[in-house]
């Protein structure tokens, strides 16, 4: 049976919805050992770090991903798995302009820093 596009993207968005946000053991393991690479040289306690990341990750580093150029690395290893849980939290729908993202290189910092943090919050 042929379906019509519609159709198709109607069953996508329904399973998407009856699926909770996934996200890749692989990038998961990744980000905890950044985290834990950065407590060993600042110190502090793995669950302390975690919180402090959700309440402000604007102020909280993970090293490794400190500089935009180590984040756009960071996205081209794992672009796969970051781009489908972007589009799973529907990043991809919001409008650029409104989170000051100007530019395609912006665009993608912006997008894989969102991830980081939804990766952390399931840590």
């Amino acid at each position: 049976m042929i379906k019509k596009y519609y159709q198709y993207i109607n069953e996508a968005n329904e399973e998407n919805e009856n699926k909770e946000s996934f996200i890749s053991d692989e990038l998961k393991d990744e980000i905890k050992s950044l985290i834990k690479k950065t407590i060993k040289n600042s110190g502090g306690e793995y669950k302390s770090f975690i919180d402090k990341f959700i309440k402000s990750p604007e102020d909280v580093k993970i090293e490794g991903l400190i500089n935009d150029s180590d984040i756009y690395d960071f996205y081209l290893k794992y672009r796969n798995d970051i781009d489908e849980l972007l589009n799973n939290i529907n990043y991809f729908d919001e409008i650029p302009s409104e989170s000051n993202t100007f530019g395609l290189y912006d665009y993608i910092i912006n997008g894989t820093e969102r991830a980081i943090k939804e990766v952390v919050k399931e840590l």
